[in-house]
């Protein structure tokens, strides 16, 4: 009787063994498959994945909550065509995954990226006076000065529908200078041309005689009045 125990507990043995031995193959073939598919952007795809939104009207996207093939340089090393989203709320770059995942990038090693024809770094704070706060923003302007677009999506919630709770996201946009080592929060044309002085008569007669307008488009004025101050301090 003992032995007969005794054989149907080896017998049992080899078949766990041989289970977890075919378990095993599986997992090794998916996770060969998977590497094959990543490819050399492997690296990608390590970190968090991005929580979803729920009962909002709206994303906090960059234009929207899509994914496109951007240029991005993670690490010093360039990824032509990784598919990504940056969502504005949460402060985050996430990356599309082969396996169809949402992965945040970690923010350390994102040296830049170039979604929706717009040039994005991860901006990380320091002591100097006006610093802002550390995140992802626009690199409108990169010269002896560096002008700097921030976009802040808010979650509000929707007092219209009282029948359930929903959200939605309200945006706002900051601009700012950085000059002789001091940040400055640019609000409009009469506080940019107070930074660039000692050139204000000329720089107001370049903005009207190219018929730009802060509020038609605050980035193209910025950058361009910026550039022009810069040449005309011989900076260029």
């Amino acid at each position: 009787m003992v032995r007969i125990s005794v054989l149907l507990f080896l017998l049992g043995s080899v078949c766990l063994f041989a289970q977890d031995a075919v378990l095993g193959h599986a997992v090794d073939i998916s996770a060969v498959e998977y590497l094959h598919v990543a490819g050399d952007q492997s690296a990608l795809y390590y970190g968090k994945e991005q929580e979803g939104y729920w009962r909002v009207l709206n994303y906090p996207y960059l234009h929207d909550a899509q994914y496109v093939k951007a240029r991005l340089s993670y690490r010093r090393i360039i990824y032509p065509e990784a598919l990504l989203r940056l969502d504005w709320h949460r402060n985050e770059l996430v990356v599309m995954s082969p396996d169809k995942r949402n992965v945040v990038l970690f923010p350390e090693n994102v040296d830049y990226v170039e979604l929706h024809g717009k040039h994005i770094i991860y901006f990380r704070r320091d002591n100097l006076p006006g610093c802002p706060s550390s995140g992802y923003y626009i690199l409108l302007y990169s010269g002896q000065c560096k002008v700097f677009e921030k976009q802040t999506a808010s979650m509000v919630r929707n007092t219209n529908n009282t029948s359930r709770v929903e959200y939605y996201f309200s945006f706002s946009t900051n601009f700012y200078l950085f000059k002789d080592g001091v940040y400055h929060n640019i609000r409009n044309k009469r506080g940019l041309l107070k930074v660039l002085h000692p050139y204000k008569r000329e720089l107001n007669r370049f903005i009207s005689s190219n018929n730009l307008r802060f509020r038609h488009n605050a980035q193209e004025l910025i950058s361009r009045t910026v550039s022009e101050y810069e040449k005309l301090s011989g900076l260029q």
